[in-house]
């Protein structure tokens, strides 16, 4: 059973950063429609993309290296208070985060100026 946990955290962490349950209800009806994301929101994203980056980064060996179910959930609440805090200073929320993305994944013009400021906030860190 430990075996299986690395990859059920990498879900549950994708899952958080991701989609939210009430999001995936939320979006799942909408089509992609005109884009219309605020450049400011857009750098914020980046920030909050790179910043999950280390979180995983950080909280992924963790995980595989836990010891029983317990200390997981121990790491895994402490990852997800970390992904809240970092939304919360952005400004963003799981909700809005998602969104965020759906319209990234819809726009290719939009996921290409995504990627750039995720690249210039990977050289700031």
């Amino acid at each position: 059973m430990h075996k299986e946990l690395p990859g059920k955290i990498i879900i549950i962490i994708l899952a958080v950063l991701i989609m939210s349950p009430i999001t995936t209800r939320a979006f799942s009806q909408e089509t992609p429609s005109q884009v219309n994301i605020d450049p400011d929101k857009l750098k914020s994203f980046a920030r909050v993309y790179v910043q999950f980056e280390k979180i995983r980064d950080t909280y992924l060996p963790r995980i595989k290296s836990a010891q029983n179910v317990r200390e997981t959930d121990d790491i895994e609440k402490e990852a997800r208070a970390r992904i809240a805090e970092v939304l919360k200073k952005e400004g963003l929320t799981p909700e809005s985060y998602s969104h965020i993305v759906k319209e990234i994944n819809a726009d290719v013009e939009l996921r290409a100026k995504a990627m750039q400021l995720i690249d210039e906030e990977r050289k700031k860190s």
